[in-house]
């Protein structure tokens, strides 16, 4: 009896510390939910925190690389079925680096990089047609959009601020 209640409270804890967390992934158009369990976070000075579908823990839905109990280096997310959904890159606990997301037909929908947690940079929104830049976190620079590869209009932001708009003649 002793036992089994042993083992009761060890598979209790061991499911308290599963830490449950959300990947949301386009299909078909539609943001859809997946529930993402994970295992606990390594005492090891650098490990690699291996994030599973809930509905299948068989599939790998992240991986990350942890030094010292926080995010450090590179994140990986993935479609239930195993293609890419996004690569990033973590400095200390905060994203540093290159941001990368993936369509379903494996193309390249999101570019840019982060500096210390903002976005820093050019950025391109290729699904939605937009090109712009970020300047510590904010709209920075020309913002061009595109309707079918052809420009319907741009922008001028300075810090975050809309300084001026030009809308093209479409044919």
């Amino acid at each position: 009896m002793k036992w089994t209640i042993l083992a009761l409270l060890l598979n209790f804890s061991v499911a308290l510390s599963a830490q449950p967390d959300t990947l949301w992934v386009r299909t078909k158009g539609i943001l859809v939910p997946y529930a993402v369990s994970y295992e606990p976070v390594s005492a090891e000075p650098a490990s690699k925190r291996i994030g599973r579908f809930a509905s299948d823990t068989s599939r790998v839905a992240v991986e990350m690389d942890y030094k010292r109990g926080f995010p450090s280096g590179v994140y990986r997310a993935y479609y239930p079925d195993g293609r890419p959904l996004i690569f990033a890159v973590y400095g200390w606990k905060t994203l540093h680096g290159d941001w990368t997301e993936y369509a379903e037909d494996g193309s390249v929908s999101l570019k840019g990089q982060y500096r210390q947690g903002k976005r820093e940079g050019p950025w391109s929104f290729r699904q939605e047609g937009i090109r712009g830049h970020y300047k510590d976190g904010e709209k920075h620079g020309k913002w061009k959009y595109f309707e079918d590869g052809r420009p319907l209009r741009s922008e001028k932001y300075k810090k975050g601020e809309l300084k001026r708009q030009r809308n093209y003649n479409s044919r």
